[in-house]
């Protein structure tokens, strides 16, 4: 008898396309770690560590950098200047 040899047979794999995450959700993401690591270094070393003062100055940090992240539409920051400022000049509205 001929010794056969058979392939191992493998399930067909989909690859689906990598998604590049948002640099909203990737800050949160950061945020997130930063703040757990800032809590264990507390339970860890004490409120009154260097390192622990560095990961609390980080997850700040961080709280800054995600709340320059909004969004803001510019017609709706427009419409709201003008609102706020009738005088300016580009608040006229004239007729043709």
């Amino acid at each position: 008898m001929a010794p056969t040899t058979t392939s191992p047979k493998t399930a067909p794999t989909t690859s689906t396309p990598l998604k590049t995450p948002s640099p909203e959700s990737a800050l949160e993401t950061q945020l997130a770690a930063a703040l757990e690591h800032a809590r264990r270094l507390t339970e860890m070393q004490g409120s009154n560590s260097v390192e622990t003062a560095l990961a609390w100055e980080t997850v700040e940090e961080l709280q800054t950098a995600k709340a320059g992240h909004k969004k803001v539409n510019p017609t709706i920051a427009f419409v709201r200047y003008c609102a706020e400022n009738p005088g300016a000049s580009e608040a006229r509205v004239y007729d043709v």
